[in-house]
């Protein structure tokens, strides 16, 4: 812990430090930092920017990005750079911190970090909502949930393979968060209830959850307009296959499945998840991106040849590695 201001909701750490220690200090001001990104909280807060990792709570929270203020780095000619500022309000020259995060150690070692936190919820429930097997039924609610006022802190959609492995069934399921003060939830919770017949269960499902790739075989991320997922997702849900385990963020557009390897796959395989994606149109030019976030060594060249090759990425790594030191072959060099 570098500083620490609890008055002003900021905190300043080393790139070392865990999200448990974080969490650990933070807590004894009812202050928390929400990021959790998929893994546990072992993980370190230079990993999570570096990786721009988020987890369910960006829903209400935003990435990783959203709450960071100011970092420190080093790039590859050995400089320190400092970025951004300790204060929430902070306009300083470019926005180095949010060039950095997601830069996976390609433009600098993070070795310290500024990060906004936010006080404690008062109230901190979550729901489970078995949606059966009926597509028609399972888009309706979809489509009800999206348009709702509801401004839940985290909202996932799991397919039964999710849902069994968490302990709910073999049935898809949706999880939604609520926190704030007792009457915020208790009128959300309310207009929820409109929707759905809710079943509180356990916030350590959400550690669960974010645990559920661990010895997986591959993790793939797919992105996409919001709306585009309503009209795909109970199809997605449908599928009743066991070695694959899917989880849907509707408001973010996000999905993530988790394969396990099965030993008998040929390797190029296990990057290819067998579901269909066939998203509608809509007029407006967006593009659905596929990110692998774990796969077999082997895999990797076949499917990430990880090249960048727009003169613009490699213009900043060469300014801010121009000996290839950090982190080589992210951007095909």
């Amino acid at each position: 812990m570098v500083s620490y201001v609890p008055g002003d909701l900021t905190l300043t750490v080393r790139g070392g430090t865990t999200l448990a220690e974080i969490g650990r200090v933070t807590g004894e001001h009812d202050q928390w930092l929400p990021l959790d990104p998929f893994g546990s909280d072992e993980g370190t807060i230079g990993a999570t920017i570096a990786t721009a990792s988020a987890g369910p709570l960006a829903t209400g929270f935003g990435l990783p990005r959203d709450l960071l203020l100011g970092l420190e780095f080093v790039n590859g000619r050995g400089e320190i750079v400092r970025a951004g500022g300790k204060v929430v309000k902070n306009v300083a020259g470019f926005d180095l911190s949010r060039l950095l995060t997601g830069s996976w150690g390609t433009l600098g070692v993070i070795t310290e970090v500024t990060v906004r936190l936010y006080s404690r919820p008062k109230v901190d429930r979550t729901f489970a909502v078995p949606l059966g097997r009926g597509q028609k039924s399972t888009t309706e609610l979809l489509r009800a949930v999206a348009a709702s006022p509801l401004a839940p802190f985290a909202l996932e959609i799991l397919n039964g393979a999710a849902a069994l492995s968490l302990g709910f069934g073999d049935n898809p399921t949706l999880l939604v968060r609520f926190g704030g003060n007792a009457p915020v939830v208790d009128a959300q919770l309310k207009a929820f209830s409109q929707l759905a017949r809710t079943e509180e269960v356990e916030q350590s499902t959400w550690p669960a959850l974010r645990k559920m790739d661990g010895d997986a075989a591959s993790v793939i991320r797919i992105s996409t307009l919001p709306t585009r997922f309503l009209t795909v997702a109970s199809s997605i849900l449908a599928d009743t296959e066991p070695r694959i385990m899917i989880s849907i963020n509707p408001r973010r557009g996000i999905m993530r499945l988790v394969t396990q390897d099965d030993g008998d796959r040929e390797p190029a395989s296990i990057a290819d998840p067998g579901i269909s994606l066939d998203f509608p149109s809509d007029g407006e030019g967006a593009g659905t991106s596929v990110i692998f976030e774990k796969l077999p060594a082997e895999v990797w060249p076949v499917v990430s040849p990880s090249v960048a090759s727009d003169p613009l990425s490699r213009g900043i790594k060469k300014a801010y590695d121009p000996h290839n030191i950090l982190n080589p072959g992210i951007l095909g060099h």
